[in-house]
Formats: C-alpha cells, structure tokens, sequence
C-alpha cells in the first residue's frame, strides 16, 4: 500500500493506493456555504498517471515476520489445519486424520522457528547491507553491487529459484527482478524510535544482523570453523534521519577467532583449544583478510579476563596477531585488551567508561558516514572497523559498544553543530533512546544465541545497576545453564535444517533440461578438474593405564622407520589418568598434554613436520589427530564428540570420542573407543557399541555413518573364551597357525561374523600375538593372583570402499599392561579443482549458445523442426522418451514474454553460467509428492563501491568474499509423515506417499511490524500476503520507488564427487 501526495500547486490531492485501486482525497469548497470540506472518490489505479504525487509512506520499511506457513503443491492434507502446542493437527480440523492424527506436521519446527519474531525482511532496501554501502538514494529489496550473502538466512530456500533466474534471459529475468518476487531474510533486530533534538525531528535505528556462515546456539557455535567464519558474528549499525543529515556507525562482533570448545553440562567449563596454533592460523589469517578487505582497518577490543579460564583465549588471540605474516599487525589491525571484569569490580559497570580514553584517537580515525540531506552529497565515510569480543559476545560485548555508539554520536551531533559542544546531553530524550536501542538490541541477540534476555541490560537502559537488576541477571544464568543443556540441541538442529545442513539434505530441485544437459557434458570431463590421488594413514592404539613415563614412541609410530612416513597420524588413548574414583571425578587434563607432546616429538624426528590439528579429550580417553604439514590445506572442517557410557552414562571411564574431517571431498570419521571390561560381558560391550554408535554426533547433525570411510579402535576389551592354560600353552608353543586357532574363540571376531555389532566393517588380517595382559616392563603375560586370559582387547576396524590396508600389528613397548597396536592404510582421496570445473562449464555453456544462435529464426523458448538442436533434442529423447520437444516461435518486437516453467523443455538461452555444483539428470517428474519452497531469496555478496561527484572524500571498496556452500542436504522424517525433502539409500525405492515437500508463504494472516529507518512514523499493522507487487504508471513516481529489483545471484555449493576408486599398486606391507 502507497501513500502519495499531489505536488500540483492548484489541486492538492492524497492516495493511497493498492495493486488496483487507489482511494483518493482532495478538497472541494461548497459553492453556496463556500465551506471546504474532503471530497473521497474510489478510481482505478490507471486513473492516477495524468496527476504528479510524491510518496508519503516510509521509503525504508522493515517489516518482522511473525508467522510461516507451509503448502504442498500436490497434497492438500496440511492445508489450513489448525496445530496444537506440539505441531499436530487439533481433533476435529481434519475430516479424515489417518497418519496425520498421530504424527505432526513436518515443517512444524522450521515454522516455529521463523515465527519467533527474529527474523526481517524488507520490500523497500536491501536490508543485508549498511547505509554507507547501498548509498542513500538505494531503492529495491536486493541490490547486486551491495548485498550481503552472508546475512540472508533465507539462502538454501530459494537455491534452486535462483539457478531458474539465473539461466533465464536478460529480458525475462528483468520481469522477474523488476516485479519483486524475490526478497531477503536476516536475523537479528531492527527498531526505530522518534525523537527530537532541540526542534529538529530525528528518527533513530538500529539494525543488527547476524550472520548465518557459523551459525548456532552458544556452546554448539564456538570460535572459528575451517573457512574463516567466526560464531555469533553480527554487524549493528546506527543510523539517525533528519531532513537535515543522515548519519550512520557501523560496529561488528564475533567470537574468538580460534578454534576452541566448552562443554555445556559444567558451570563455568574450562575453555579447550582443539587446534594447535600452526593449524589455526590459516583460518585466522582468512578471517581478518575478509574484514580487512570489506570494512578496512580493524580495531579489535578484547573484554576477556586476565584471570580463570579466559586467560588463554587472550594469549591465543594475541599470539596469532603477533605470528601473521599477512595482516600486517598495528597496520591493518590494531588491538586493544581491557579486562572488563577486572576494570568494573570496585566502581560498577560505570567504570567501563574507562576504555574510551583508549579507543578515543582510534574513533576519530575510523570516523562515521554522514550524508547532507539538504545539499545532496556524502559528508564523511567510516573507514574501518571496530571488533569487539568477550566471551559470549553478548553482555560484556554490548556494553561497549553501546558506550562507543553514545561517544560518537555526540562527537557527530558537535560536528554538524546541532548540540552545543559544551552541552551535557546525557540526559536528553535521544540519548535515553538511544540507550533503550541498544539494551533492546543486546537482549534479542542474547535470545538468539542464548535463549535469554542480555545480562547488565539493566544499566544499558537506566545507566545503573538496582537490585533487581542483579537479581534478574542471576535468574537469567541460571535459564541459561537450563536451556543449553536441555533444548539448545533442537534449536540446533532446527537451524541447520533451515541452513539446508543437515546430512543428505538437498533444495527441492526444479526440472530443467537444458541446465542437465550441460551438467551431463560436464560430469563426462570429471577428469579435467577432479584429481585423484592416494594418501597414506597410520591408526594406533594404545592403553597406556595411567603411565605419564616419557619413552620413545618410534617402534609404534615408524616401526619401518622413515620407510613409511604417513600424511595423517591418528592415535587413541585409553587411561591416560589413573582409574580410581577420585581420579575419575577430578580428570587431569594434563595427561593428555603430555601426551600430545611426547607424540609430537616423535613425529618430527625426521625432516617432515606434522601439525596437531585437534585433541578430543573425555575423562581418560583422548584423541590426537596430526596432519603433515604440506597436507594441512586439504583437510577442513575437523569437529569432535564424546559419549560416556561408564556408570550407566555417567562418568567416562569407559565410551568414546571421536573425531571426523574431511580430506578434498572425502569424509573421515574416527572412534577411539574403551568398552566394558570382564570375560563374561560382552551384552554390555554390545551395548556400549550401540550406545556409542547412536548418541555420537557431529555438526549440522552428522552422525558416524554418515561418514565415506569410518574407523573404530581402543580397548574394546573382548576376551578369549578358551581356558587360560590352553591359551598360554599355544602362545608358548608357537606352533605354525596357533594365532588363527586362537582367534576362533576370539569373542570380536565371533561378535562380528555373526552380525551383532560392526556390521559391514572389515579387520585387517591379524597375524600379532595377543595385547592383554603383560607384567610391567616385560614380554611376559600376567603372572599376578588374577592370571588374566591372554587377549586382543586392543583392536582396529574400519569401513570404506577406498581403504587398502598395508600393517596391521603390535608394537614392541613395555611401560605398560597392555602392547600398543597400529594399522596403515592406503587411501582413496579426490580433490576438486573448483575453477577448472567452472571454467569448463562456461565453455559447454557458449558452445551450446553458439548452437543455439546459429538457428535461422531467433527465439525465446526453442527451435523449428528444421532447425532445432539436434544434441540438446538427442539428448531429451534419450532420458525422457515421452516428452515432445515445443517448436520456436518467431519473437519481433513484441513485449517481452513471461518467464518459462521450470518444467519447460525448451532450450531457453542461459543468461549467465553459475558456479553451481551440476546436478545429477533427472527422470520426468512423477506423481510423487514434492514440496516446492519459494521464500525470500539470497543474492550472493558483491563488491561494493561508493562515489560521490560531490565529496571530496574517496570512497572505499568493500566486498564480502566469503564462499557459501550449501551441501546438498534435505530435511527428513521417517515413517508416514510428509517431509519437506525425502532422501533414502540408493537401495531404497521412495513410495509416493511418503514424499511431500512444502512450499514457504507467507500466509494472509501474517502480522508485520514495521520499523521506519527514513521517515517520521512508526506502526504496526497486519500486512497482506506476499505478493509480487505491480508496477504503476505514475507521472513523477519513480518506478524504483514501488518495485524491488534482483541481482544477479550465484549461490554456490559443496561439490558431491564422484569416487575413483584406484586399483591396488603394491602389495600390503606389514611392519
């Protein structure tokens, strides 16, 4: 709905116009009374075009969203149906319930998700981008120069959207930008309030979004992942409006860029640095390249303590500062350490004032963006950033930033000479708003992150701490520990389902020939751009029953010495601290760095170095993983996870931990496993399996399986059931065979021939003599009061088509009851050269156009009979026996037509080539149930380049080069109930009944509150559906004002490869 205004000087006249009518008002003078009175008059919108208006209504409006909603395209079952607390369908609203009665709905989550009122979007600007980037005469709801990929949340929804309007031509996609039907979503907050300095009208906003690149709720989204991309990373800018100046202070916050973890279950859990400082400065380095180039230079404000846990967090930070070779530390990026906690314990948080004295010089430099409303020119233009990080980055974080918003926006207001400088202004209406932004701000990112209001929001508001402002904080601590324990699992989940992270999860996927038959063409020069190599794995296991006893490692980790130098070392611990109750209680962390330490020594004896890239540590299990150092680039994304399965799940002497990463395009998974103890019990180890093998999980919900190759190994404590004496008599004997006779009453090896436990997993051929039980310090078997059956507790298996086993044996040392164990692979690794397999797919593109181009009649949608594609027509006939090709219909200067089905098979001309993953050929679509998502849309992020003819000043670059890769994921549900995306195995056959995916509205009944940033007003209202939005023919009205226009847009994805599997070159090796 429009508001506008005539400017005609002699008939003064208001609209307010809809997509087809508009009610208009002007005045009329009686001709006897000669009173005026208001003349209304209902007239088609047409009728407007002869008359000069100006609009009224807000030109940037943000509007919350409240409610989604989700339809089936072929199923009508869901729809209107009325939902109870839990998302199943209320008695009564359906007339035959069937599944629907007992299950609920399967888009509940996404839907209660985005209704939480933390999500905006907006029809007038482009939301994802500051004011100083999009300029301040932007209009459209996308802008292709300044959108911000990573702040649209709505990215994987509309992914396959994208790809149709990217491969439409240049006329038919200017239809589909111009008429608005695609949008932005961000999560985060915006609000505006009104206010007056002096007698001079001013709107103040805050706008803060988060990023969705790391994603997460608190202690699932710590640090920093593999790509650069930090954890609570948000961007808030200020903004104030008058009809005098504009002014903007743009601010961002993030996590410590490391990677470290904290265990949700403990009060005040102790921070644990998972990656060694050699592996992590890549990563660190990417992330401050990144801001560098999009903001300029980074001032970083650390609020971390100088005391506890946090103490280490600063030295890492620091160090990796101090060691960057390519950031140019005091040059592009400043720090500035204040312990909050420290600097406020005796004066309050009003002592927090005390880092402006610090930051003062660095806060004139960056300066703020300023625009002269009346003149028409950009005044000024921030140059460069302020990080700011505790902890959380939630309440400490928000506190100074709010104070170094307040300082410069005085120093602006002095500046343009709108307060006195002397005045104290404290106290002023604007300040208090200001103020009351930022304390509302601070709590809704909290809610986001934490699932609470902010802490210390009582003195953003007030200026000072009462009483039940502590006393609500203290409550607000407590909820957190409930909520991070209890239901941040889900939130979790829910987001990476809406991120489309989830394993096998895809975007429902729109029919599109022409696009197949490239990807076709493509997927046959695989090996142009795809690089197949081997890489070499060492496994070892070793329980070490609490020794901390320096020896060398050598004849377990080289034991053909430097013959065999593998690219990546992984070793599992059991017992690394004493397994008394006390010691269980109290775990020593310490002896899993001593650990790390004596192993690393010994790997780099030789001339290669390897790095230590993560240690999983729970209780007396850990974990280490080293990667040679000229390897380190191709391994990414490295997470951990630990189950305990002692005392019923309640202490980790016994369980796992594990570790997973992905080598190029190949996924590993390892399981370093101690399983309960005793001849007789092996229901329990089978339960411990289980257990493990379920509760293990990874990010975005991975799971071990989920995994190319798999590995599992530790004391997994089977015994072997032939009487003792028997056992030793053969081991004494060393008769020829005697190992094979003795494995046949080897409790694993029996456990999985008969299907039990490590279904489909393979045991290298095991030709050592048994691990369990030595006297200390010596080769032979126990001789205590217990004489323990001679055993293989300490095993290796594994699961994937790529692994070649090359060793599998014990090692000679002795400092402990049980003989370390190893195992070498060769493995299958593919390595994809994104750019060459982009560049390949423009050529098959241009040589199809050529094709296309050179039919004697141009067209919009495909070719005569004489001169159709014979490739593209060859190969539609080959997939799709039944489909009739349409014929070319001469277009000349006629209007441009509508945009083509996604259905069409026509050989539409592709404007553009994205460097989208090319997708598998489909069969024609069936009968099946497919749920279609169409919601707000993400353009990726673009370089962005302000200019003024009129400043002076020189305009600064700023882009976001961060890569988004989508995995190809879908949200599934078993049993009846309709997901939005069905993935099964390949042995699977889908029924249709299952398979229902929904398309993303907004329904009629949504609420929308809208956040003026450029006007005087401020409502709230119940907006209508989302519509596409039609143009007016309006004299004086500029059309930009009205319609929203789309960028080019290239969301980009994880490649799926294909596996080359390389025949065996050599013979196994054993050690």
């Amino acid at each position: 709905m429009l508001i506008l205004l005539s400017t005609e000087r002699r008939e003064r006249k208001i609209a307010i116009v809809s997509e087809s009518y508009a009610l208009l008002f002007e005045p009329i003078r009686d001709k006897i009374t000669k009173k005026l009175s208001c003349a209304i008059e209902l007239i088609p919108k047409e009728d407007l075009q002869h008359h000069r208006f100006k609009r009224l209504s807000p030109h940037e409006v943000i509007n919350k969203i409240y409610a989604v909603d989700f339809f089936c395209l072929n199923d009508n079952s869901w729809d209107f149906i009325e939902l109870d607390h839990s998302g199943k369908p209320i008695a009564g609203d359906l007339n035959d319930l069937h599944e629907q009665q007992l299950s609920r709905h399967p888009c509940y989550d996404i839907r209660k998700l985005m209704s939480n009122g933390s999500f905006y979007y907006s029809n007038d600007f482009d939301l994802t981008s500051t004011l100083q980037n999009r300029g301040f005469k932007s209009k459209g709801s996308i802008n292709e120069d300044t959108t911000e990929e990573e702040y649209m949340w709505n990215s994987f929804l509309m992914e396959e959207i994208i790809a149709y309007r990217d491969r439409l031509d240049s006329q038919t996609k200017q239809i589909l930008d111009h008429e608005g039907f695609l949008t932005t979503v961000i999560r985060g907050f915006a609000e505006t309030f009104i206010t007056y300095i002096k007698r001079l009208k001013i709107s103040l906003t805050v706008i803060s979004k988060q990023s969705w690149k790391r994603a997460g709720t608190r202690f699932n989204a710590r640090g920093i992942d593999d790509e650069g991309n930090v954890a609570n990373f948000v961007e808030t800018e200020l903004i104030m409006y008058s009809n005098e100046y504009c002014y903007s202070f743009t601010q961002i916050r993030g996590s410590v860029p490391v990677f470290w973890e904290q265990d949700a279950a403990i009060m005040n859990a102790k921070v644990q640095i998972t990656r060694s400082i050699e592996a992590t400065q890549p990563a660190f380095d990417e992330h401050f390249a990144k801001l560098i180039h999009k903001y300029g230079p980074v001032n970083i404000i650390n609020l971390l303590s100088t005391k506890s846990n946090e103490i280490e967090l600063s030295r890492r930070y620091r160090s990796h500062l101090q060691k960057s070779e390519k950031l140019g530390f005091s040059k592009n990026v400043y720090l500035t350490e204040f312990d909050f906690h420290r600097e406020t314990a005796q004066d309050g948080f009003r002592a927090a004032k005390n880092i402006l004295p610090l930051i003062k010089d660095a806060l004139l430099t960056e300066g703020y963006f300023c625009y002269d409303v009346q003149e028409d020119h950009i005044v000024s233009e921030q140059n460069g950033i302020f990080r700011t990080n505790c902890l959380d980055c939630l309440d400490r974080t928000n506190l100074v930033q709010q104070l170094m918003s307040h300082e410069l926006f005085k120093i602006f207001l002095k500046d343009v000479e709108l307060i006195n400088p002397r005045a104290n202004v404290d106290e002023s209406d604007f300040i208090k708003k200001h103020n009351t932004l930022w304390a509302d701000q601070g709590d809704q990112i909290s809610q986001i992150y934490t699932g609470t209001n902010a802490l210390k929001s009582s003195y953003s508001r007030k200026g000072k701490m009462s009483f039940s402002g502590a006393l609500s904080d203290a409550k607000k601590s407590v909820s957190r520990m409930y909520i991070n324990n209890f239901m941040d699992k889900n939130k979790q989940q829910n987001i990476d389902a809406l991120l489309g992270r989830l394993p096998n999860q895809k975007p429902v996927r729109l029919y599109d020939p022409v696009g197949d038959y490239i990807n076709e063409e493509l997927s046959k020069l695989s090996s142009q751009y795809t690089t197949t190599s081997n890489m070499n794995l060492l496994i070892g296991t070793y329980n070490v029953n609490g020794m901390s006893k320096r020896a060398d490692l050598s004849k377990w980790l080289f034991p053909i010495g430097n013959k065999f130098k593998p690219d990546i070392v992984v070793l599992g611990l059991q017992e690394v601290i004493e397994m008394s109750a006390s010691a269980i209680l109290n775990a020593d962390n310490t002896k899993g760095s001593f650990w790390e330490y004596v192993v690393k020594d010994c790997l780099n004896q030789y001339d290669e170095q390897y790095i230590l890239l993560r240690v999983e540590q729970m209780t007396s299990l850990v974990i280490l993983f080293f990667v040679k150092s000229d390897k380190v680039k191709y391994v990414k994304r490295v997470e951990g996870s630990t189950k305990k399965t002692g005392f019923g799940g309640m202490t980790g002497n016994k369980g796992a931990v594990a570790i997973r990463f992905e080598y190029g395009s190949t996924s590993f998974c390892f399981v370093n496993a101690h399983f309960s103890a005793g001849n007789s019990n092996i229901d329990e180890r089978a339960n411990d399996y289980l257990s493990i093998n379920k509760n293990i999980s990874f990010a975005r919900s991975r799971k071990i399986l989920d995994n190319d190759s798999v590995f599992w190994f530790g004391d997994l404590n089977y015994r072997v059931t032939l009487a003792n004496e028997a056992v030793r008599k053969e081991l004494e004997m060393k008769k020829e065979g005697y190992i094979d006779r003795l494995l046949k009453y080897d409790q694993l090896t029996q456990e999985i021939d008969s299907g039990v436990i490590f279904h489909d997993y393979c045991e290298p051929a095991l030709q050592f003599r048994p691990t369990y039980k030595f006297d200390f310090g010596t080769d032979i078997y126990d001789t205590s009061e217990k004489q323990r059956t001679p055993s293989w507790t300490d095993r290796i298996v594994y699961k994937g088509d790529n692994l070649h086993p090359l060793a599998y044996s014990s090692a000679p040392l002795t400092i402990s009851d049980h003989r370390p164990v190893y195992a070498a692979y060769r493995t299958d690794v593919s390595i994809v050269n994104e750019e060459k397999k982009h560049e390949l797919s423009e050529k098959i593109y241009q040589n199809f156009k050529i094709k296309e181009e050179s039919a004697d009649a141009p067209s919009m949608i495909g070719t005569d009979d004489d001169n159709e594609d014979i490739e593209l027509e060859a190969y539609l006939e080959k997939k799709h026996s039944n489909s009739v090709s349409p014929k070319r219909v001469p277009v000349r200067n006629t209007p441009p037509p509508l945009p083509p089905s996604s259905h069409s098979s026509s050989t539409i001309s592709l404007a553009s080539l994205t460097k989208r993953e090319p997708r598998n050929i489909p069969d024609l679509p069936t009968r099946e149930n497919s749920f279609f998502s169409i919601a707000p849309t993400p353009p990726t992020s673009r370089t962005k380049l302000l200019s003024s003819p009129k400043s002076s000043l020189s305009s600064r670059a700023n882009s976001n080069q961060g890569n988004s890769y989508g995995p190809e994921q879908s949200l599934s549900k078993k049993g009846g109930v309709p997901p939005l995306v069905i993935s099964r195995p390949s042995s699977a056959k889908p029924k249709q009944d299952d398979q229902r995916k929904q398309i993303l509205l907004e329904p009629e009944e949504t609420k929308t509150e809208h956040v003026e940033v450029q006007g005087t007003t401020k409502e709230t209202k119940k907006a209508a559906p989302v519509v596409p939005i039609k143009k007016m023919s309006l004299e004086n009205v500029s059309i930009d004002e009205i319609t929203r226009k789309v960028p080019p847009v290239i969301p980009k994805k994880k490649a799926n490869l294909e596996k080359f599997k390389l025949s065996q070159a050599e013979d196994q090796k054993r050690g």
